[in-house]
């Protein structure tokens, strides 16, 4: 029973503290979490605690050794040639200057506002349009057939101009929506 609790508790362990190496690549990009590496015919063969990869020697300008307990001595330290300059590190991602942040501000508002202009504009025609086809079609109590099939052919333009008036207003909608939404993220 103490055999397979031992074994229990081993197994729980992790299996290094520390990786003993990162790696630079040319392109800039790091390698972290390196346990140790060897060279072979002109590639470089980096050991994971879950496995290996191998990078071409000419693709990688140093190998730095971290602080770990368990380094490995024997192995010699690959860098660069002097003649190549080397690859700076990767600058991490900063929040932009408050300026970019407030000119995107100023730019979203004056774009919302020139949407609120439209849409007031296209609203305004919508009800005029609307009550002109009102005043056509409420007084047809005793129209004949062909005054009727008349008024039709005289409100048909009518209709497609509120049509397309409908449309435009939907997608100004659309619009102003995404503007106040892109507004409340930079907010």
């Amino acid at each position: 029973m103490a055999q397979i609790l031992l074994l229990i508790f081993i197994l729980f362990l992790p299996a290094s503290s520390e990786a003993a190496y990162t790696i630079y690549l040319k392109n800039g990009s790091e390698i972290d979490g390196v346990n140790s590496y060897e060279k072979k015919g002109g590639e470089v063969i980096i050991y994971f605690g879950g496995g290996s990869i191998g990078i071409p020697e000419k693709d990688i300008t140093k190998i730095e050794s971290t602080e770990a307990p368990g380094k490995d001595f024997s192995k010699e330290e690959i860098t660069a040639p002097a003649t190549e300059k080397p690859a700076s590190p990767a600058v991490p991602a900063v929040e932009p200057p408050v300026t970019e942040t407030t000119d995107r501000l100023n730019k979203l508002q004056s774009d919302l506002d020139a949407v609120n202009a439209e849409l007031k504009t296209v609203e305004d025609n919508e009800a005029s349009i609307k009550a002109a086809l009102e005043e056509k079609t409420s007084s047809r109590q005793n129209w004949s057939p062909y005054q009727y099939r008349y008024l039709q052919h005289e409100a048909e333009p009518l209709q497609q101009e509120l049509s397309t008036i409908q449309q435009r207003k939907g997608e100004l909608l659309q619009q102003k929506a995404y503007i106040e939404g892109q507004l409340r993220s930079l907010q």
